[in-house]
């Protein structure tokens, strides 16, 4: 497991590199001393666990953590702090655990086990990969291959499915869709889901961006605070 330390203390980071570096399956990454740090570090080495400190410059732990979640949801994050005020908020972030200061090895280590099921627990809900989108009509009930589908878009009262040969048509909701397609599939804005694996290319437009897409002609929207997180499952 690729592990990345988040902590302006010295002694402490030290402590974890003794704890992990006698765990055969765990490789320490990178160790960063800021929030700022931290956020692209996480981009640029992608491990499956973060290890952070919540007190730090710049940007906290928390917020960067939010911001790294965002990044990549699948992302096990151990937060490491001597306050006991944020866990609420780790909750929040759906994080792996919480662990008080000064750190202590079996803790750590139960924490730590739990990251790994998580993760496996991932992997294997992504190996076993969705085939169709399945939609009511009037009565009929219609299946959609999810290599088909371009984008989903929010229309009015209904969600319009995009596919190369035709447009679908149904009053379900955007949320209610997504829970059946997979990880190539991404919220861009809060009217539109789009196949990232088919992007093309985007483009500015005002106060948002458009997405164009292979072998189609209609573009979906992205807003602005959703970019990054569309630009970074695109190099995944």
């Amino acid at each position: 497991m690729r592990v990345l330390i988040a902590e302006d203390d010295a002694a402490s980071r030290k402590l974890l590199r003794h704890f992990i570096g006698s765990l055969p399956d765990y490789k320490i990454v990178g160790e960063a001393t800021d929030g700022e740090e931290l956020i692209r570090m996480i981009a640029a080495e992608k491990p499956e666990l973060l290890l952070v400190d919540i007190n730090m410059p710049f940007v906290n732990g928390m917020e960067a953590a939010k911001a790294c979640k965002e990044l990549f949801p699948w992302l096990q994050i151990i937060f490491i702090t001597g306050h006991d005020e944020y866990a609420l908020e780790a909750f929040d972030v759906k994080a792996t655990d919480y662990l008080l200061k000064p750190i202590e090895c079996g803790r750590l280590y139960v924490a730590l086990e739990r990251a790994v099921q998580m993760i496996q627990y991932h992997n294997q809900k992504q190996s076993t990969p969705k085939k169709d989108l399945r939609i009511k009509q009037h009565k009929n009930m219609i299946f959609i291959p999810l290599d088909d589908i371009v984008f989903i878009e929010r229309l009015e009262r209904k969600s319009m499915i995009h596919t190369p040969q035709q447009i679908f048509e149904t009053y379900e909701a955007l949320n209610s869709l997504e829970k059946y397609l997979d990880e190539r599939f991404i919220a861009s804005h809060r009217s539109y889901i789009i196949n990232i694996k088919l992007l093309m290319r985007i483009e500015a437009a005002s106060q948002m961006y458009k997405a164009y897409f292979r072998d189609y002609d209609k573009p979906a929207k992205i807003s602005k605070n959703k970019l990054d997180e569309v630009q970074a499952y695109k190099v995944l």
